[in-house]
C-alpha cells in the first residue's frame, strides 16, 4: 500500500511540474498561491506575538493558512472572532 501511495506521489508530482513548464500563466497562478501563503503565515505569526497581550493566540495550521491566505485581514479577524468567542 505504501508503495502504491509513494508512486502516486511520484506520478503527481511529475505531473504537476510538467503543466507549470507547459503553461506560462500556470507559473503565475502558482507563484500567487506560494504568496498568499506566505502573507498568511507572516500575520498569524503577528498576531500569535503580539497578541498574548490580550490572549488571542489562533493555531498556525493548514486550514488556518489557507483561510487566511484565500480570505486576508478578513480571514484573521474571522479566525480572531471564531477563537475569541467561540472556542
Amino acid at each position: 500500500m505504501k508503495l502504491i501511495m509513494l508512486i502516486m506521489l511520484i506520478v503527481s508530482a511529475i505531473s504537476l511540474l510538467y503543466v507549470l513548464l507547459r503553461q506560462r500563466g500556470a507559473w503565475q497562478v502558482a507563484m500567487t498561491f506560494c504568496l498568499h501563503g506566505v502573507m498568511a503565515f507572516v500575520l498569524l505569526y503577528l498576531v500569535n506575538s503580539t497578541g498574548w497581550l490580550a490572549g488571542i493566540q489562533v493555531a498556525t495550521n493548514a486550514s488556518t493558512l489557507v483561510t487566511v491566505g484565500v480570505l486576508g485581514i478578513p480571514g484573521l479577524a474571522l479566525l480572531v472572532v471564531l477563537q475569541t468567542y467561540l472556542i
